[in-house]
């Protein structure tokens, strides 16, 4: 066995032993014999505090060492047995240990350990994920939600379908539900709450995914999930920072049977008749602010650590970061022509670099007046005289309106990760703007829907220059 198996069997046993929040007699002299059994050292303990619980399970159930994965669960059950007692947050870890452990079990599961900084919400909560609509699956949900949402809630559980939330909120009077996002936000501009009024109701269970968890909050774990069912079974320190430890069931149209295999397993855990059970639920007039709809509200309303999209309006001459209610400011036609320029480049950026040998001087004034055409023809959409647009072949030019720019997106600070906004130069000396092309849009005159760039005309002239 590897010592990298020691230290996650240390980290899995140390998340069960703390569930319940209570440490006792019987399970420390288990402990004690686990680690004596395992070869858990003092070294290994120190080196589990900075392991999460999902790269944990991911090394045991990868390690290639015969029956160890059978031991460590029947380990757990004995740890859980240890006090005569199974707690309901005992439970929630020791379904996910038998779901991934146990080779009985053929459900495709998955554990995931997120900051919370980044997304939290209540224990036990299952939450409904895609990353691509799936009708089969949504469609058996709608048929069958009371049943679902019944089974769960009798086990303790509160299922979470975005959807439902989403038409309760849609059949609520459209003035009564901004006054209560301005309440919650009394800072948002009157366009900041039409934003995110028209986003929520907008909301589906991909955009939810993509657009939500994985680009505002940074879950990358989900940017390709099959449907799945994301419950909430605790929380850990990695280090010095707090995750939040969620297990993942992939689901199909028999989602109530995954359900309900799922809640009978759970509750055989339990070693009591008395349950409780959450009764959480939005009603007419009434608009819960807490856990998953709190998160959710928040993910739109508070403008913090947000993978906010682009939006390029050249007929009002703007740049715009509408998820954070912000714009790019202290910038004129030639540096925001200049940005717009950056992305549509993309990752091949730009280049000004000067070659040392005169055969390549040819091919660089090629580049140079190609990348100076481009600069015309978006300045002239943003309404000025290409003729009059500023010469970037010049260094004395553009280096004062990269400086311009690069100061004015620095004022981003709500942004997750505001240095991928801003321009960046790589050793090569090539400057780039390292965003996800997908969150770039741009403004039409006659729609009030902006088409993605790559989609744009304004894309199309820039390539074609």
């Amino acid at each position: 066995m590897l010592r990298a198996h020691k230290i996650a069997i240390a980290r899995i046993l140390a998340d069960l032993i703390k569930a319940d929040r209570i440490i006792n007699t019987g399970e420390m002299e288990c402990w004690e014999r686990i680690c004596s059994k395992y070869g858990i050292d003092k070294g290994v303990e120190t080196d589990a505090l900075h392991l999460s619980f999902a790269d944990a399970l991911e090394t045991i159930c990868h390690s290639g060492v015969k029956g160890l994965k059978e031991d460590l669960l029947g380990d757990c059950h004995a740890m859980t047995r240890s006090d005569g007692f199974c707690a309901h947050s005992e439970a929630l870890i020791m379904i996910a240990l038998m779901l991934m452990l146990d080779p009985s079990h053929t459900s495709s599961v998955e554990v995931i350990s997120i900051p919370k900084a980044s997304f939290n919400i209540d224990m036990a909560t299952s939450l409904y994920v895609e990353s691509q609509y799936d009708p089969a699956t949504n469609e058996a949900i709608k048929m069958n939600y009371r049943a679902i949402f019944k089974e769960f809630q009798l086990a303790g559980f509160h299922f979470v379908y975005p959807p439902k939330i989403i038409e309760h909120y849609r059949d609520t009077d459209p003035r009564l539900f901004r006054q209560i996002l301005s309440f919650l936000a009394p800072s948002l501009s009157d366009e900041g709450i039409d934003h995110a009024f028209r986003s929520l109701m907008k909301m589906t269970t991909e955009v939810f995914c993509k657009d939500l968890l994985c680009n505002k909050c940074g879950i990358s774990d989900l940017r390709t999930t099959y449907p799945s069912l994301l419950i909430k079974i605790g929380n850990s320190f990695v280090g010095e920072t707090a995750y939040a430890n969620y297990l993942k069931i992939e689901v199909d149209e028999n989602i109530l049977s995954t359900v309900q295999l799922f809640v009978d397993k759970f509750r055989d855990m339990l070693r009591s008749d008395v349950y409780v059970v959450n009764t959480s639920e939005e009603r007419d007039s009434q608009f819960h602010f807490h856990g998953f709809y709190k998160q959710l509200l928040d993910i739109f309303l508070i403008r913090k650590n947000i993978r906010s999209k682009i939006l390029i309006d050249p007929y009002k001459e703007e740049i715009l970061f509408p998820d954070i209610d912000a714009k790019a400011s202290g910038l004129h036609r030639r540096e925001r022509a200049l940005y717009t320029l950056l992305l549509c480049c993309g990752q091949d950026g730009l280049n000004f670099n000067r070659p040392d040998k005169s055969a390549l001087l040819a091919r660089y004034d090629r580049r140079i007046a190609g990348i100076q055409s481009r600069y015309r023809d978006i300045y002239a959409m943003f309404g000025g005289d290409p003729e009059s647009a500023p010469d970037l072949t010049q260094p004395e030019i553009r280096r004062p309106i990269f400086s311009c720019l690069r100061r004015s997106l620095k004022n981003l600070t709500s942004l997750y990760n505001p240095e991928d906004y801003n321009i960046s130069k790589s050793k090569d000396g090539i400057f780039t703007v390292n965003v996800d092309p997908d969150i770039v849009f741009v403004a039409q005159l006659d729609s009030d829907e902006p088409v993605p760039l790559k989609d744009s005309t304004l894309f199309k002239r820039c390539r074609k220059s």
